[in-house]
């Protein structure tokens, strides 16, 4: 695939492309299983804490709004998958968090996203591997590659 004018896809498109590969393979191994949920539905179940979080914070963590987080977490608090309850430490608020069934199907989202990892590292190498989790973590910290100073 190539860009509008072109040249060579961007980064942006070149990681959009890997990501969605990933979802689609995410939302295949889990097709078979009792649930009606995207892609979208499957990594917030995958980043919300065992422990639970309030929502604003999850809304942070997961790069959404509050008011679209609080459209998926209905979503799968229906389905069985999350529940929200008030927080010990102040009642007004309330703390997102896995059920039973939520934990069970996170467990194997987290298996997924390993598998597909393994899989992604024996088909680049291990050394390439390395280096492209070493700048995406970098890049994810506000950091260039080599920038240690920040």
């Amino acid at each position: 695939m190539s860009s509008v004018n072109g040249d060579p896809p961007h980064v942006f498109d070149l990681l959009g492309q890997a990501l969605t590969v990933a979802r689609r393979g995410m939302e295949a191994e889990v097709a078979g299983e009792p649930h009606h949920l995207r892609g979208s539905h499957l990594r917030l179940l995958s980043l919300t804490p065992v422990e639970g979080m309030r929502p604003t914070d999850l809304a942070a963590r997961v790069g959404m709004t509050k008011q679209s987080l609080g459209e998926f977490v209905a979503t799968m608090q229906q389905a069985g998958f999350l529940q929200v309850d008030p927080d010990p430490a102040d009642r007004r608020a309330r703390i997102v968090r896995p059920t039973a069934k939520g934990l069970r199907l996170q467990a194997r989202i987290l298996d997924i996203l390993g598998e597909t990892e393994h899989r992604w590292r024996d088909e680049v190498g291990a050394r390439d591997w390395s280096t492209f989790h070493r700048v995406l973590r970098h890049i994810a910290a506000g950091r260039a590659p080599g920038d240690e100073s920040r």
